[in-house]
Parts: C-alpha cells; structure tokens; sequence
C-alpha cells in the first residue's frame, strides 16, 4: 500500500471513493491549481511524452522548480499538441466565396452585341428594361404552394375571352415549372382547343360520362391534348351536349384533374346565370375579365365585377383583372381615359393591344403575336402568379 502522505503528480490523483460524488471544494481546487468558478473538463489523459533530459544538480543543492521538472521534482513531460489545442482559444474560420460574382449576360441590344463582338470580355451588365423583363419572368415562375384555377369569363361575348385564355396560358406554359391546364368550359360550342391546338376536339362531355373510370393519369389523357408543357380538354362544340353538363359534372371533372394538375386556367361561357358556371365559380381562385373599348364592352366587364360582389364572390371581384383588348374600331368619340377610370374597380387593368394574328380567329402561334402583344399577355401571366398567396382558401 502507498504511502498516502508521499506527494502525488497530476496524472495519479487520489482515488476517492464515496457513494455520491461530488464536486471538490474550492480548497482541493486551488491546490491543483485551478480557479474556483473556472472549473473546465480536462482532455483525455495524454500520451507520455519522453522527457528533456536536464544536467544533474550539484550535490547538496535543490535544483529549482521550472523548465523541466514539476513540483515534485520528478522531470516534466512535454504538452501533447491535444492538450496545447485544449488550453488555445478556439479560432473562427471565415467562409469566403471561391468563385467571385459576374454581371449577368445581355440577352438584346447592343449590350448583348458587345458581349458576343469581344467573346465574354466585356460584359457591360443588363439594361433597366431587360431587368424589368427578368423580373416578370421570375414572377410567373413563382412556385405554387396548392392549387390556383383562374376563370376568364365575362357578360359579354365576342371581346376576345378565348383569345385571352389560350395566349395566356401559352405564356404561363412556357416560362412556368409546372404544366398548366386550360379547360374549355363554355357549354355554347367553345373553340379553345381550335385557338391552341388548330382543330375542333371534343372532350369535356365525354369525360364527364365517364369520370368514374379515371384512375390514373393515362386514364384523363384519353380525353386532353396537348401542346408543349400546355394540356387541353377541349369543349363540346355540340350545343346540346354541352347545355347538358351540370354544376355537379364540372365539380366531378375538376376534382379528377386537380389530382395531376395543380394549375388550371377555365374558358368560360358568357351566360353567369348557366349551372356549369356554378361549378366553375366553386373552384375559381382569381377571375379575369375581358372587355373591349366600345361602350357596351366596358360596361358589361364592369356589370360582371357588380354581379360577382352582389352574388357573394367579393374576394374574385376585389382582385379581378381586367383585359381591355384593342379589338373594336371606335371614333374619337369615345373617352379612353373615362373607360378605364371605370373599369378601376378591379384590381388590374391590362390592355392588349390591337393584333391582326389575334383577330383573325384561328391557332394563335405564340411568334406570329406582335411584340407588344406578347408584353401584354406576359403581363397578364404575371398578375395571374402575384395571386397566388392571396389565394381564397373554401376547405376545398
């Protein structure tokens, strides 16, 4: 048995045996050397280092406690780099960037001239035009968190609702991550898919008959076409059948494509008080709302943000947008300003542009549209995308 009165080296501590341990006193501290309140755990115990060997003392001399020894006077071991590591202040590493920031690549103008005449030398940067333009881009590319069905309806026919429809949806198709889904809900021989797709298709009826059936996306493509990242359920040009679809049957259809399709745009009717639009207004998330410079043309797109306030849709008519399509020839007559004053009771108004490729009535083809024109519908696109966190939430 050691002699417990034989002095003792930090790494042989005396064991102390007792049921419940706890810290030493403040008096044990000190005398290892440790500051009360400043009590750190120690590293594992280090690897033993060979000591530096020191000259012998003279005879009948101490040598000294310092370099070398401890204060037992057996030879000090050197510090493991683990225990120097212990003992140093931490150290804060800085991330920095490996790759430095670059201007953006011109896409038109002479910026995008300069860039391609000295290969990437001299990037002058995008112009406040071109960042306007990647803006809106960004914008309709918002991610959608849920659903969004968009209605295009109005009182009045014949102010270019389908046109509207299918050059929107073009845009939103080209520029969005998912696909998009136009409907043609017009049950008086609509012609959507003739505007998208340049022919006269049926689908709508036929789906509704056999809703039950669908169980898949395989099962819904029997009844769409599609055109790029655009997919299309075509109307019924037959009147009576489409007269026949019910509130409920639009209801049975939208909850079968809303399983695959999270955007959906919806070519309306223009008669409001029809069952199908009871269905269509059910699911709609923001309504657009076509009209046209003439008289009757901007007050039946007014008539129709009165009637949806007074039937209970107040949040549809607070963020209606409206196109007013250059469509109509009027005399000078006529107040443009006056007209537009009037129709800023909805939350946008977007006018589009006169455009013979729009007028003539056949499948519009996104490059045949006047730059303008594109600007317009790009702008309705994005409108259409700002509603999407101000959706109207129905349990649906």
């Amino acid at each position: 048995m050691s002699d417990p009165s034989a002095p003792r080296g930090w790494a042989e501590p005396i064991p102390v045996k007792t049921a419940n341990p706890r810290p030493a006193p403040d008096a044990a501290r000190a005398h290892l050397g440790v500051n009360p309140g400043q009590v750190r755990a120690r590293p594992p115990a280090p690897v033993e280092q060979v000591p530096v060997q020191e000259p012998a003392p003279a005879a009948g001399t101490v040598a000294p406690t310092g370099v070398g020894q401890s204060q037992t006077g057996q030879p000090a071991r050197a510090r493991s780099a683990e225990e120097r590591a212990w003992q140093a202040e931490p150290t804060h590493i800085v991330d920095e960037p490996m790759i430095r920031p670059s201007s953006p690549r011109p896409r038109s103008g002479w910026r995008a001239l300069a860039y391609g005449v000295t290969g990437g030398l001299w990037n002058p940067g995008i112009s406040a035009k071109e960042e306007k333009v990647r803006e809106r881009e960004r914008q309709i590319a918002t991610q959608l968190r849920g659903r969004h069905v968009t209605a295009f309806f109005c009182l009045k026919g014949g102010i270019s609702k389908t046109s509207t429809t299918a050059a929107t949806s073009i845009a939103l198709s080209d520029l969005r991550p998912d696909p998009v889904f136009a409907i043609d809900a017009n049950p008086d021989a609509g012609d959507l898919a003739e505007r998208l797709l340049g022919g006269r298709l049926s689908g709508i009826a036929a789906l509704a008959a056999h809703i039950d059936q669908i169980d898949s996306l395989e099962a819904l493509s029997r009844y769409t076409a599609t055109t790029g990242r655009l997919t299309v359920l075509p109307g019924e040009p037959n009147p009576i059948l489409g007269d026949s679809i019910s509130a409920d049957d639009f209801e049975r259809v939208m909850r079968v494509v809303q399983q695959y399709y999270s955007f959906v745009q919806v070519d309306c009717g223009t008669g409001v008080t029809h069952p199908l639009m009871e269905g269509v207004l059910r699911f709609a998330d923001t309504a657009v709302i076509p009209a046209a410079w003439s008289i009757t043309g901007a007050k039946r797109a007014g008539e129709t943000i009165e009637w949806l306030l007074d039937h209970g849709f107040e949040s549809l008519a607070k963020s209606s947008i409206v196109v007013l399509t250059a469509k109509d020839i009027v005399s000078s007559a006529v107040n443009k300003e006056a007209v537009m004053s009037y129709l800023s009771r909805a939350a946008d108004v977007i006018v589009v542009p006169a455009d013979p490729h729009v007028a003539d009535g056949a499948l519009i083809e996104w490059e045949a549209l006047q730059p303008k024109t594109q600007e317009a519908y790009l702008d309705i696109a994005a409108a259409i995308t700002r509603r999407f966190d101000t959706r109207r939430f129905q349990g649906r």
